[in-house]
C-alpha cells in the first residue's frame, strides 16, 4: 500500500491569517478516491501547512522545517503533492529537501502555475522535485497513480517534466477537453468549521469568506498575468447548477461569502450565473475577478440583485503608454464612471494597480496615486474636496468605499514581462510583498539566493536598487494611508500636497529603510503617531483587508 500525501505549504502569514481552503488539492482529492474505489492500493489525506501555521501549531521561524517535515515524515508518505501558488515554492523547496534527506524512495511531486510555465528550467535547478506536473492535474494523475504502484515508468504519464538515468524528460501536455467536466473538490478532506471558525477572527473582506472554483482560464493576454499563459488563453466554465449546488453546501457550514477563484469572469457567464441565483433565491453573497471595462452598465442591476457584494479588478495603471506595454488598454474616465456605478448598487471594488514601469516619471507615478484615491472613495478629486470641506472630519468614513493598492510591477517566470526583462532581473533587498516584512519564511535572507524559477520571487526586480527603494517606500506608505483614503485625502488637502509629494515628506520623516523594513505592527503604528501631529481625528490605520 502506498501512502500519498496532498501538502499545501505556507503561503502568507502576517496581514489578514486568514486559511483558504485548498482547493487544488481538493480536486485531486476526487481524483484519488475515485482511483482508489476502482481498485488502487493507496491511503492518502491532505496536511494543510498553511492552516497549521496560521493557527500557530508551527512557528514561522527556521524551526518550521524541522517540526513541519518531522510530522510529514511520521506519516510515512511514498509519494508527495505539493500546490505551489503564489510565494510558497522556497517553502516547498526547503521542506522536500528535509523530507528526501530522510526518506529518499519519496517521490516528491509539485504542481500550479509557476511550476507549469517554467518546468523544465525548474527541475534542472531543483534536484529535491522529482516531477513537475504542467496544468491541471486531473489528466496527470489518473495515469500517475498506477505508474507509481508498479513499476514507475513516466514515460506515458501526459503533462510532466520528470528526470530518466539523469536525463530532463518532457512529456506532451494534455487538458482536459471540452467534454470532460471540471472536477468537483473532496470536501470531505478537510473540517470546513475549523476554517470557518479560525477565519471568524481573522477575517479577509468577510468573515465566512470561502473560494469555489466557477471554472478555469482567461481570454486576454496581458503580459504580466502568469495564470492566463498557464491557460493558454482558454476559458472553460462549470456548470451553474453545480456551482450554485456548493454555494449552498459551503453556506450551510458557515462560508456564506462566495468568492470565485477563476481569473476573470465573463458577460455571458455573469448573466446565467446570476439570472439562476435570483431563481433559486438563496440569498448568498458572492464576489469574483472580472474586468470592468468588458462589463456592460445594464449587467450592473443583475449582479446586485443576485447577491454580488464585491468585484476584484485589475486596472493596473491610468498611464496609456504603460497599459500598451501590459497590453491592457482601458479608459480611465470610463472605469472611474463603471465603479461609481456598481458603487450605488451596492458592490465594492477592490482595485489592484501597478507602479514601478522602467520608464514611468513621477507626474505617471502621481496620476496613478491620485488615481486610486479617488477610485478607493468612488469620488473624483474635485468631488472628495467638496465632501471634506463640507463633512465634520470626525465623521469622514474610517473606511473606503472600495479597496484600490497599488503594487510594483513583478515578473513571474514564464510571463512575457519576465522573458524581456529576464536579462536585467537581480535580487532586491527589498519587497512590497506584504508578508515579507516581519516574517522568518518569507524574508530576504531566505530569498536572496532564490534563482530555481518554480515560483515569484518577491524580491525579484527589474528597476536599479535605488528605484526599487523609492517605489517600495512611497507604495508600502500609500498603501496602508489609502486604507483610509477619505483621511489620506484629508491629509493632502491639510499639506496642499500632491500625492507623491506627501509620501516622500513622511518617507523622510519615518525613515526610508524604516518604511522598506519594518514589520507590519511597527511600521503602522508609527505611521499614525506621525498622523496624529496633523490630524485631530485619526482611525486605526491598516492595510488588512476588509478591516
Amino acid at each position: 500500500m502506498k501512502k500519498i500525501l496532498l501538502i499545501n505549504p505556507p503561503v502568507s502569514i502576517y496581514i489578514n491569517k486568514t486559511a483558504f481552503i485548498p482547493l487544488p488539492l481538493l480536486i485531486l482529492g476526487t481524483c484519488l478516491k475515485k482511483i482508489k474505489e476502482n481498485g488502487a492500493d493507496i491511503l492518502y489525506e491532505l496536511i494543510d501547512l498553511d492552516f497549521m501555521l496560521k493557527q500557530g501549531i508551527f512557528p514561522d521561524s527556521a524551526d518550521f522545517y524541522n517540526q513541519s517535515s518531522n510530522f510529514i515524515l511520521k506519516k510515512k508518505p511514498d509519494i508527495l503533492l505539493f500546490t505551489v501558488h503564489g510565494v510558497n515554492h522556497l517553502v516547498t523547496l526547503k521542506l522536500a529537501e528535509k523530507i528526501k534527506n530522510k526518506r529518499p524512495s519519496c517521490i516528491t511531486v509539485v504542481g500550479g502555475v509557476g511550476p507549469t510555465l517554467q518546468a523544465k528550467e525548474a527541475l534542472n535547478k531543483c534536484p529535491q522535485i522529482d516531477l513537475i506536473v504542467k496544468g491541471e492535474g486531473e489528466t496527470f494523475i489518473q495515469h500517475f497513480i498506477p505508474s507509481a504502484l508498479n513499476q514507475c515508468d513516466f514515460s506515458d504519464i501526459p503533462s510532466i517534466v520528470y528526470r530518466k538515468n539523469g536525463q530532463i524528460m518532457e512529456n506532451q501536455r494534455i487538458d482536459l477537453n471540452n467534454n470532460e467536466p471540471i472536477t468537483k473538490p473532496d470536501y470531505s478532506l478537510v473540517c470546513i468549521e475549523d476554517y470557518i471558525a479560525h477565519n471568524k477572527k481573522h477575517p479577509y473582506i468577510h468573515p465566512g469568506f470561502v473560494l469555489i472554483e466557477s471554472g478555469r482560464g482567461c481570454p486576454y493576454k496581458c503580459t504580466f498575468c502568469a495564470p492566463a499563459k498557464m491557460w493558454r488563453s482558454k476559458v472553460r466554465y462549470r456548470p451553474i447548477p453545480e456551482i450554485i449546488e456548493e454555494m449552498k453546501y459551503l453556506a450551510s457550514k458557515g462560508g456564506n461569502f462566495t468568492f470565485f477563484t477563476q481569473d476573470n469572469l465573463e458577460e455571458n457567464f455573469l448573466i446565467r450565473l446570476s439570472n439562476s441565483l435570483i431563481e433559486e433565491n438563496k440569498n448568498i453573497s458572492w464576489g469574483c475577478y472580472s474586468r470592468l471595462d468588458r462589463l456592460p452598465d445594464d449587467i450592473i442591476d443583475l449582479l446586485s440583485k443576485a447577491g454580488c457584494k464585491l468585484i476584484f479588478t485589475g486596472i493596473e495603471t491610468p498611464n496609456r503608454i504603460a497599459q500598451k506595454e501590459i497590453r491592457k488598454v482601458i479608459n480611465t474616465s470610463n472605469t472611474f464612471e463603471k465603479i461609481q456605478k456598481f458603487n450605488a448598487k451596492g458592490i465594492k471594488i477592490i482595485a489592484s494597480f501597478i507602479a514601478g514601469f522602467k520608464d514611468e516619471s513621477d507626474e505617471d507615478f502621481n496620476f496613478t496615486m491620485r488615481f486610486a484615491n479617488e477610485c478607493a472613495t468612488g469620488l473624483n478629486t474635485e468631488q472628495l474636496n467638496q465632501y471634506i470641506r463640507t463633512t465634520d472630519h470626525d465623521k469622514l468614513p474610517t473606511k473606503g468605499t472600495n479597496i484600490c493598492s497599488i503594487h510594483p510591477l513583478c515578473h513571474m517566470p514564464g510571463t512575457d514581462s519576465f522573458n524581456k526583462e529576464k536579462i536585467n532581473l537581480h535580487i532586491s533587498k527589498y519587497s512590497l510583498h506584504p508578508d515579507c516584512h516581519g516574517s522568518f519564511l518569507f524574508s530576504y535572507e531566505e530569498f536572496k539566493d532564490d534563482w530555481s524559477y518554480l515560483g515569484i520571487n518577491p524580491y525579484l526586480n527589474h528597476l536599479p536598487e535605488d528605484k526599487v527603494r523609492y517605489f517600495c517606500s512611497i507604495l508600502r506608505l500609500f498603501n496602508l494611508l489609502n486604507s483610509r483614503p477619505y483621511y489620506l485625502a484629508l491629509l493632502l488637502r491639510k499639506f496642499k500636497f500632491s500625492p507623491l509629494a506627501l509620501m516622500k515628506e513622511i518617507v523622510s520623516q519615518l525613515g526610508e529603510e524604516f518604511v522598506l523594513s519594518a514589520n507590519i505592527y511597527n511600521f503602522e503604528e508609527s505611521t499614525r503617531r506621525y498622523v496624529k501631529k496633523h490630524l485631530e481625528f485619526v482611525p486605526e490605520w491598516t492595510v488588512k483587508k476588509g478591516q
